[in-house]
This record gives structure tokens, sequence and C-alpha cells, in this order.
């Protein structure tokens, strides 16, 4: 199975870029300047998959991991699409900048690009993995307990889907 190896070095990677910074006070943790929230958060998505003629539903995980720079935020996530006769399993490193200039809380504009591990399954022949990459563009709502809700869309560029759109929601 050649997608195993990949896929952990994958995770491993994630994990590493992902881990929590140094403590932060409450304060910091949950700055909103400028409409920008900035603490960790986990949530989930789902959405439709537009690829090569498969066309699968896909249901996955996000990790907000805050801003690296100033307006600039890192999400990795994780989907697997399935239907119309095919799997896909892709592995998101979404690097998005936050057009704070357009938009006040609670709203949240976004856009950016994508590497992406990519892994294809269809029913009648051998899987393929790729590794991708897409821009996105996302608008994000902040409710009144701080959760989020977000709609995105994400265009391939390179060996990656050719359109995703992606419903999803931040818990905290």
């Amino acid at each position: 199975m050649k997608i195993l190896p990949l896929l952990t070095v994958a995770i491993a990677l994630t994990a590493v870029l992902t881990a929590p910074a140094p403590a932060q006070t409450a304060a910091e943790a949950t700055d909103t300047t400028d409409g920008v929230h900035s603490s960790i958060g986990f949530g989930v998505r789902t959405g439709y998959t537009g690829w090569n003629g498969i066309n699968p539903i896909h249901f996955g995980a996000h990790l907000k991991v805050g801003e690296l720079f100033p307006n600039v935020q890192f999400t990795p996530n994780i989907e697997a699409g399935f239907g119309d006769g095919a799997t896909i399993i892709t592995l998101n490193g979404d690097l998005a900048y936050s057009f704070t200039e357009f938009v006040e809380r609670p709203w949240h504009l976004y856009g950016g690009g994508s590497l992406s591990f990519n892994y294809v399954k269809p029913d009648d022949i051998d899987s393929e993995t790729d590794l991708g990459f897409s821009v996105l563009i996302g608008l994000e709502r902040t409710f009144a307990n701080e959760h989020q809700g977000l709609i995105e869309i994400r265009i391939g560029v390179m060996d990656s889907p050719d359109f995703k759109l992606t419903f999803g929601y931040t818990l905290f």
C-alpha cells in the first residue's frame, strides 16, 4: 500500500507544524483585534468536491492554529470524499490572509493557498497519490458563543480537485 508511508509523513508534518506555541495569557489567546480571532480552534467541515468527472461529498476536520504573522493564518485540515464511484482523501495545509480592511467583526473574509496531499481511489482502477496546490477564498462569521461558521471555495491549480465548496463550523 503506497499511501500509508505518505500519509504517515503528512500526519507527522502536520503535527510538528501545528504544535502549540509557548503559553499565552487568556487575553492573548482570544485577541479579536481588527476582527481576527487568533485562538487555536478545532472544527468540522463538509461539502462538495468536483475532480475529473468524480463528484463526491466530503467530510473532514480542521485545526485553526492562529496567526503566524499579522493577518496570516495556518489552518491544516483533512477531508475524505465518498461517492460517485471513488474515494478521495485530501490533507491540506491552508495558508490564508485575512482581509480585515474589507469587513468588520463578526465577519471575516480570507483568501490564500494550500499545499495538499491527495489520494484518489476510483472503484475500478488503481489509486493515485499526488502533491497538489489550490487557491481558496472564504467567508467566516463569529457567533455570540465565539464559535465560527464558514463557507469556502477552493479551486485546484495543480494535481488537486478542480473545485470544492465547503461549509464548516469551528467549535472552540
